[in-house]
């Protein structure tokens, strides 16, 4: 480089040089411009910085990229970089890089390795700086894949059960985009040896490491966990760890729920954003929780692996046959985030998944349910509902819903105070009253199958020494 071009180059930086050969005169708003003007990068909302290479917007580690933007300034000159002016056009990059839209914004477009995917029309175009797309999926599309493999897999670990085959393979397109839409979470639910493993390794290779993050649901309440949400299309945690401790669900619902979260980077200020992370927890066991509104139940799909593989020749070999078909499986999500958008992105009708649902429901407001299913309320005042008969409707009721282990041991004082509770927040009119021995509610009455006959025994399950104390409310 001749002395001329030397200092055309610098000048284009803000560098004037004296005669020694020193920096003279510094201008921080011409570096900035020139990177702005010669390479392709932004700043976003999170405070970071991404470089477009090959396709995708690429988040930048601090340090590189400090040290690319030294060598930058100082290829006309070595030695006029300094911490003072560092700090300097540091702050003009911030401002002159700034991108103000939504990375990842096109729902209909999935990232992969040789395009962009149409999710309406199936048709693959070129990559292209202008989607601003921080998220590819690590799979090339095969125009003619197949997965016979894995469909056999899924055959294997639902019971052939179509419905829960459906609505597997919806879930899989669907946490393939950066679409919120369902406003729903996916449990995978069961013990043992069931293939949960391998459904969980697969999507987990069909997404890409990169696109995952793996927070717990009990550090979502955490800023410095939060922000590991941003830019993902699924978090994929573990909850057998939570020990019997009740969950609380106020961010899993803002997270579900489309709601815009706050986030915080160590060394970076907060920032706010709404989260494109499909949230799938694979548990044992359903977690206690003190939440019984519909807002929680209504955004949960649960898939329950039943089938039981201990003791069968197991092929170890599995996961590498079904990574061999993941341009396959990628197709086979395809056909189901399709018709999850056909169906208003709806998950298709499940008997299963419905009945775990409501069995988890019930079991965390049982009282509740029990209104719903067997309690209305009356006008009459002159009718009388015998204590008895009430107490003992909710216990066959919970003996039919499968949850009389929990309930066996409920004291009568605890029962009523929670069935008044319930009915005074339902805005029953209701009163408790005793004619000598005959303790009854008026304002309420029960109804349907689980009518309990007075003073019923349920097959001696439920039995008390003292008659007279089923009716003490």
């Amino acid at each position: 480089m001749n002395q001329f071009d030397r200092f055309e180059e610098l000048k284009k930086r803000g560098v004037q040089l004296n005669k020694h050969q020193d920096v003279c005169n510094w201008n921080p708003n011409y570096f900035p411009k020139y990177i702005k003007n010669n390479y392709q990068i932004i700043s976003a909302k999170d405070k970071s910085y991404y470089v477009y290479n090959n396709g995708i917007w690429e988040i930048q580690d601090d340090g590189r990229l400090l040290k690319e933007l030294r060598d930058i300034f100082q290829e006309p000159k070595f030695g006029i970089w300094t911490p003072s002016i560092e700090k300097d056009y540091m702050v003009g990059m911030e401002r002159e890089l700034y991108y103000d839209g939504e990375l990842n914004s096109n729902k209909n477009l999935i990232n992969l390795v040789n395009g962009m995917f149409d999710t309406e029309s199936f048709e693959l175009k070129p990559h292209d700086y202008r989607y601003y797309s921080t998220i590819r999926i690590p799979i090339e599309y095969i125009i003619d894949a197949v997965c016979p493999r894995f469909k056999k897999f899924l055959k294997q670990v639902f019971d052939e059960d179509e419905e829960r085959i459906m609505v597997a393979q919806e879930w899989a397109g669907y946490i393939l985009t950066t679409a919120t839409n369902a406003q729903k979470a996916l449990i995978l639910l069961g013990e043992g040896e069931n293939g949960k493993g391998v459904f969980v390794d697969t999507l987990s290779q069909l997404i890409g490491e990169d696109n995952i993050s793996n927070i717990p649901l009990n550090e979502l309440s955490r800023p410095f966990s939060r922000v590991r949400l941003y830019n993902k299309t699924a978090n994929i945690s573990g909850e057998n760890e939570m020990n019997g401790k009740s969950f609380n669900t106020q961010y899993f619902k803002a997270i579900v729920g489309e709601d815009t979260i706050s986030a915080e980077e160590k060394n970076k200020p907060v920032f706010s954003f709404k989260s494109t992370a499909k949230l799938i927890m694979t548990m044992n066991n359903l977690p206690n929780t003190r939440d019984t509104s519909y807002g929680y139940f209504r955004r949960l799909s649960i898939l329950a692996f039943n089938a039981n593989f201990s003791g069968k020749k197991r092929d170890n070999q599995l996961r590498e046959k079904l990574k061999e078909e993941l341009p396959g499986i990628f197709l086979w999500a395809m056909e189901g985030l399709k018709r999850l958008r056909q169906n208003d992105y709806k998950f298709s009708q499940c008997k299963s998944m419905d009945e775990m649902v409501k069995g988890y429901q019930i079991e965390q407001k049982p009282m509740v349910q029990f209104f719903e299913d067997c309690i209305v309320p009356i006008e009459d005042t002159s009718y009388r509902e015998d204590n008895k008969i009430v107490y003992n409707s909710f216990k066959s009721w919970a003996v039919a819903n499968g949850i009389e282990k929990h309930y066996a041991q409920m004291s009568l004082q605890k029962f009523w105070r929670e069935f008044e509770a319930v009915a005074k927040k339902k805005g029953y009119k209701f009163s408790s009253s005793r004619s000598n021995t005959f303790r009854y509610h008026t304002g309420i009455k029960v109804v349907g199958e689980y009518r309990a006959m007075t003073g019923i025994n349920l097959n001696n399950k439920f039995i008390f020494s003292i008659d007279d104390e089923l009716n003490n409310p």
